[in-house]
């Protein structure tokens, strides 16, 4: 249960029109017997008035020296802003004078102990006081203060005896004065001199200060005498106004300055003094929870979050605060008192308790409210009243359009039209935005203390913060912070985009979403093919590729056909190496939308002047353009989340791998980052270290790929990898790895044997090769690895094929020592052109085939540049550099790093560039710089010694791919 259950406003907040009668609280009024009954009448006027210490003590003091026969008499001076109270406490001072005699009224300001019996009693409202006549009594007229005094102190004949002295231009002596005063306690409030003052001459405002001072001495040797001063207003909205009236103050405060005694009659107890006025009950045991609960919320949220708790809140002191500020939030009441009272037309006590009367009546009248402590998040801007109050009354009726477009509108959006944390956060922000100043505004520590609530996370106010800030049309960063916000008249930049964004055309702004989306789909997973208006536009390569598709169904023609002409289709033969992504409708349309925006924000941009006008829009801008960027960026993102295989389902790629959370839009996963998390979480793809049961390799791909001419029972490894790729029920396949592991698992498992192009066989045994024109058996020679190429070749162990490939002929002799072991012979005439990945054998072939590439893959850009060196005697006739990199950044952020084809002296510079991202890059991280070498069609012979020499330079870390030309007859 909330405030409703711990607390229980008067019926005059919860009935009724709720009109300045319960605020308007006037001295003149009360003197002259009229006004509202609540501060005519004592009993009442008690009721709703909370005993701070400095008014207790005000009250103890005054009548404490009308009462004593021993002390001089004294000045006291009330010393408060416009609606700081002193206005309640002179009126008190009225009441418990006239119920002096009655011991029973007003206990909680006066203990009956030490009263005097009686008080005479005095009061002039200045302000309502009138000029050349300062106040008339019948056909008598008091055209002074002083005549007016001297007739509330000796009537008629005090006023006939003044003379030509009844006059504001004039003031009587020392002697009449001190012989008005009369032989009794006696009690004279003076309220709002300054305001009368500011309506004379200035030998007028002379004999009024001169008067004063004849006042004070002669009160000052008076026993049982108090005289009450008022300070003036706060300063009236025109600066000349201002001025003078400052000017008076200082006056009035010179003169009064070394007699008078200066009090403030509310202090720091500003909260009580409104609890009491609004409320009949506060349950203390509500008020001990709501504290404790929020106390707890607030240590809880700056462990998460330390920055958007403020110092302050942590502390046990503002815990105590909370207890006494309840039901109200004390940041609730800072706002009134520090932010409104700086208004020129808001009255502290008076405007803070319209406000918060207002706030308690809403919070009543909806059923569905009823928070733990009443914030400024509860404040119902659509209310009328609040309107009337907040706006009308303040002269701020110009807030009315950031109301009904930003707290009613783009915030009530953001909840759904729900109560939400974007309606709460708008609600506090406008509040604090009032004062239309500089610092009127709110940063994510204050917003958060201003509305947060125990059931909340802590970080929802601050993020609701952001998100209004990219919707709201009247909202604007305070100057000189980078997180604080603020609402104002004007429409901003937002509201200008929005009428602009519709001139931006829907093709203009699809291209732009297309060149932004193919940029973030670049990576290393696989080669991209951007937009294919057609799967005719899609080549057949068994490598990984990934279609960019405008839409799902072409993408679902590109993985399934190679060419989709109706009538001709041709169906797509590698299936397990390809996929593609294309946009959900609804998103599509969402992201063109946000770059419709972006542009128009551009285009804004670039129409600005130097005028103060362009200065203005620059600045917002100079925020909105970037926001606008990664909004764009994360709505793209979210906009291709349709995943399309060769089996025709389409999958959604779940939001966590788009955008993971926490993570900032400019960095988010690429787009291939995404996708590839994606297949590899749901187990689409085969990873490094996957392959095929062995059995199941041989039923699914061994049996299903195409047999060798010449030996029907073997395949061709690459008619393996082209089988693999193309067969249905597997995975995707990333690279050839899965392939090779697949052959190599089911050679240890004695389902295949494998034959190189030097007629070596492999088995689960060992190898099988030709030495001195006799086949040899080897048990300690393993297959590691084998190229996915024409010349090498696999049959199942138990084929005729393979049994052929693994006989052993002539006596089996002892193994040669390592080291002495023979080479292979060379390749028969004619063979065809041949790769290899053994730096051995790739030199054999040296001495004797044209080396047509060489590849060579290192693990560092540094490796790279030194194989580069090393490989110059080889005298390539072409060098090129590939690179991929990938991985998080040490400080931060995510890399994907892509070069094919580029040659060593681009601008780029290829292998600095590597060089620099690897550096940047986390252990554990992907980096391959591969350098290519082309030596022509025909390719380079006699280069055996050559690779030699430069294999033996080469990091271990680097592996080769060698092909030579056939060799010639």
């Amino acid at each position: 249960m909330g405030v409703k259950g711990g607390s229980k406003p008067r019926d005059d907040v919860l009935q009724g029109e709720l009109d300045d009668a319960i605020f308007a609280a006037s001295f003149g009024k009360l003197i002259r017997n009229d006004g509202p009954l609540i501060y005519r009448d004592p009993d009442q006027f008690f009721k709703n008035t909370h005993p701070t210490a400095a008014l207790s003590k005000l009250c103890r003091d005054v009548f404490g020296r009308l009462a004593s026969t021993t002390e001089a008499g004294a000045i006291l001076r009330l010393s408060t802003g416009f609606g700081g109270g002193k206005t309640h406490a002179l009126m008190t001072l009225w009441h418990l004078a006239k119920v002096m005699a009655d011991p029973t009224k007003g206990t909680d300001l006066l203990p009956p102990a030490g009263r005097p019996p009686s008080v005479r009693i005095c009061g002039i409202d200045a302000e309502g006081a009138g000029y050349p006549v300062f106040a008339r009594h019948g056909d008598l007229e008091a055209k002074s203060l002083a005549a007016e005094l001297a007739f509330q102190l000796g009537g008629p004949s005090a006023l006939n005896a003044l003379g030509p002295t009844n006059s504001a231009a004039a003031s009587p002596d020392e002697q009449t004065v001190e012989s008005w005063l009369p032989n009794e306690p006696t009690l004279i409030l003076l309220d709002e001199l300054v305001l009368h003052m500011d309506k004379l001459t200035e030998q007028e405002i002379g004999n009024l200060i001169g008067f004063l001072r004849t006042l004070m001495t002669a009160i000052a040797t008076r026993k049982q005498t108090v005289l009450v001063i008022t300070d003036p207003k706060d300063q009236p909205a025109n600066a000349q106004g201002a001025a003078r009236l400052q000017h008076l103050a200082r006056m009035l405060e010179q003169q009064t300055g070394r007699q008078a005694t200066v009090i403030e009659p509310i202090g720091n107890e500003t909260a009580q003094v409104i609890i009491r006025r609004l409320f009949d009950t506060v349950d203390p045991a509500f008020a001990a929870k709501a504290s404790a609960d929020h106390h707890a919320l607030y240590q809880r949220v700056a462990q998460d979050h330390p920055t958007l708790v403020p110092e302050e809140a942590r502390s046990p002191k503002y815990a105590e605060r909370l207890r006494a500020c309840y039901p109200l939030h004390p940041r609730l009441i800072k706002t009134a008192e520090e932010r409104l009272r700086v208004l020129p037309d808001y009255n502290l006590s008076r405007g803070t308790l319209r406000l918060f009367a207002r706030m308690v009546r809403g919070v009543w009248d909806d059923p569905a409210c009823d928070p733990d402590i009443i914030t400024a998040g509860e404040i119902n801007w659509s209310s009328p009243l609040i309107q009337d109050d907040l706006l009308e009354r303040l002269g701020r009726e110009k807030f009315r359009a950031a109301v009904a477009a930003d707290v009613e509108g783009h915030a009530g959006d953001l909840d759904s039209g729900s109560w939400g944390h974007h309606r709460r956060v708008a609600s506090a922000l406008l509040l604090e935005s009032l004062p239309l100043e500089a610092n009127s505004g709110l940063d994510p520590a204050d917003l958060t203390l201003a509305v947060l609530r125990p059931e909340d996370g802590g970080d929802e106010p601050s993020h609701a913060l952001d998100r209004l800030a990219g919707a709201c049309w009247h909202l604007y960063p305070m100057s000189g912070s980078a997180n604080a916000w603020q609402f104002r008249y004007e429409p901003n930049i937002l509201k200008q985009i929005e009428e602009r964004m519709g001139q931006v055309p829907r093709p203009d702004a699809l291209d732009r979403l297309k060149t932004e989306v193919q940029k973030s789909f670049q990576g290393a997973f696989a080669k991209l093919l951007a937009w294919p208006p057609n799967a005719k536009a899609v080549p057949e390569r068994p490598e990984l590729q990934l279609a960019l598709c405008e839409s799902e169904d072409i993408a679902k023609q590109v993985v399934a056909y190679t060419d989709d002409t109706p009538g001709a289709e041709t169906m797509r033969t590698y299936r397990n190496a390809i996929l593609a992504v294309a946009p959900d409708a609804n998103g599509l349309e969402k992201a063109i939308q946000r770059i419709q925006r972006l542009m128009a924000a551009e285009a804004i941009e670039a129409e600005q002047t130097s005028s103060e006008g362009g200065k203005l829009a620059r600045e917002q801008l100079k925020k909105q353009i970037p926001e606008l960027r990664k909004a764009t960026r994360l709505e793209a993102a979210r906009a291709f989340n349709r995943l399309v295989l060769a089996d025709g389902a389409g999958l959604t790629i779940d939001e966590r791998f788009i955008a993971p959370p926490d993570t900032p839009p400019m960095q988010l996963p690429s787009g291939q980052d995404a996708v590839k998390a994606f297949v590899e979480d749901r187990k689409l793809i085969y990873g490094d270290t996957d392959s095929l049961f062995p059995d199941r390799f041989v039923e699914l791909v061994f049996s299903g790929a195409v047999p060798l001419t010449d030996e029907p029972d073997a395949r061709a490894a690459s008619a393996l990898q082209k089988r693999f790729l193309s067969a249905q029920g597997l995975r995707l396949v990333p690279n050839a790895s899965v392939i090779r592991s697949s052959i190599l698992r089911a050679v240890t498992d004695g389902k295949l044997v494998v034959r190189q192009e030097d007629g070596t066989a492999f088995d689960d045994k060992g190898a099988v090769y030709t030495t001195n024109g006799h086949r040899r058996r080897d048990d300690g020679r393993k297959l590691t690895t084998l190229p996915m190429d024409d010349a090498t070749r696999v049959a199942e162990t138990s084929s005729a094929t393979g049994k052929e490939w693994l006989k052993v002929s002539g006596a089996q002799e002892a193994m040669p020592k390592p080291g002495g072991l023979p080479l292979p012979p060379p390749p028969p005439k004619n063979a065809g052109a041949t790769s290899t990945t053994d730096t051995e054998v790739a030199s054999t072939y040296g001495d004797k085939r044209a080396l047509l590439s060489l590849r060579i893959t290192c693990l560092t850009a540094a490796d790279a540049q030194k194989a580069l060196g090393a490989a110059s005697p080889l005298g390539a006739a072409e060098i090129t550099i590939e690179a991929e990199l990938t991985g998080d950044m040490k400080d931060g952020g995510k890399l994907t790093f892509s070069v094919a084809e580029t040659k060593v002296a681009a601008a780029i510079k290829p292998l600095t560039m590597a060089q620099t991202l690897g550096n940047a890059l986390a252990p554990g991280s992907s980096i391959r710089v591969t350098v290519v070498l082309g030596f022509g069609k025909d390719g380079k012979a006699d280069l055996g010694a050559s690779l030699r020499s430069l294999f033996m330079q080469l990091p271990d870390t680097a592996t080769i791919e060698a092909r030579f030309a056939p060799l010639s007859a």
